[in-house]
């Protein structure tokens, strides 16, 4: 390869890194960089960057590509990884010193089929790597009887994060779902990590982002039905936005660009008849959604919609949420089923208000 072919590359790895630090969770980019950097012959980085590149798989559930990507990757380095291979791909790019750092007086707990590994509303900090199997992360939301299940972690997934970072209660149990095996991480040795690699705490942080919104959009009924990888999706596109009491969320006739998926809160919905009259409807609760028959249909907004209390929504792109519903027409049917079923309730209770 000649200086000017070198210096093209060298050119087009700028614009890819670039683009990645704008689009840190779109897989092209990445997988173009990967091929830029073995172009060049720089394998180490290369190969880092295809375990970062796996993980970014895993979370959108496309198996086959991260594990097509984890045999290239073995080819290439000519080893099979042993510790640093289970970690690497969910905190791919880190340095070795921090992985080493994270490695001391780490514990490895074995957990058989149906065996709890975390408890729901425990006060524990503790963090693990999953090293086989599978393990169930389970939510028993108010008013009902059973948990939900929520996510399955696997191989690379980082477990624990949320309660450690926010100094919170267990949000979820996680159970074994087949036999697995865990490393136990030192919470000394995490929290001086964090002080001396803050690139380890971002990694955590956007973890903990991503959990939060996948268990969001598994707390809808509807939304649950998607396949995991379109959940996935969704979740990486998706924000959280909080509001405090009373904010309005949106105004009749105005087109929100996102749909909404409560987390938290109260939201009240303020709907004028035909002859004018103003209407307050029933409130929208957690796991309830805004503005989804309006986003699938481009249509502006019918109600305003006012907080009740602090609310937090999780806002997911009105693009990316019509573009998911036309890949998964099943999904869209119980959608617009369910709204005919909301506007039937809603017009019997303006009739019984006003009647």
């Amino acid at each position: 390869m000649d200086d000017m072919q070198v210096k093209e590359l060298e050119h087009k790895e700028v614009l890819y890194r670039q683009m990645i630090d704008l689009y840190p969770n779109d897989p092209k980019y990445l997988r173009r960089l990967v091929e830029l950097l073995l172009q060049l012959d720089r394998e180490d980085e290369a190969i880092s960057r295809m375990r970062q590149l796996e993980r970014i798989y895993k979370n959108r559930g496309e198996k086959g590509s991260a594990k097509s990507l984890k045999d290239l990757r073995h080819s290439i380095s000519g080893s099979d990884d042993t510790h640093s291979g289970t970690l690497n791909p969910f905190l791919s790019g880190i340095k070795p010193e921090a992985i080493s750092m994270l490695m001391r007086d780490v514990k490895r707990i074995q957990l058989n089929e149906n065996e709890t590994l975390i408890k729901q509303g425990d006060t524990d900090d503790s963090m693990y790597i999953v090293l086989d199997g599978e393990l169930a992360v389970l939510v028993l939301y108010r008013k009902q009887n059973s948990p939900r299940l929520v996510h399955i972690l696997r191989e690379g997934a980082i477990v624990g994060e949320i309660a450690f970072l926010e100094g919170r209660s267990r949000s979820a149990s996680i159970i074994a779902n087949t036999r697995a095996s865990v490393l136990m991480l030192s919470s000394k040795w995490v929290l001086k990590c964090l002080l001396k690699f803050p690139e380890v705490g971002d990694y955590l942080r956007q973890e903990s982002d991503f959990r939060k919104h996948l268990t969001a959009i598994n707390g809808n009924v509807i939304l649950a039905r998607l396949p995991d990888e379109a959940k996935a999706d969704l979740a990486l596109h998706a924000k959280t936005m909080h509001y405090p009491p009373f904010a309005v969320i949106s105004r009749s006739e105005k087109k929100l660009r996102w749909v909404g998926i409560m987390i938290s809160g109260l939201v009240r919905i303020v709907a004028e008849d035909s002859l004018g009259q103003s209407h307050v409807l029933e409130p929208v609760k957690p796991g309830g959604t805004i503005a989804d028959v309006a986003a699938l249909q481009d249509e502006t907004s019918i109600a305003d919609m006012v907080t009740v209390t602090d609310t937090a929504i999780l806002q997911i792109p009105a693009e990316k949420f019509r573009s998911l519903m036309e890949d998964n027409p099943s999904v869209k049917t119980r959608l617009l089923e369910d709204h005919a079923k909301r506007i039937s309730t809603t017009m019997v209770y303006i009739k019984n208000k006003t009647g």
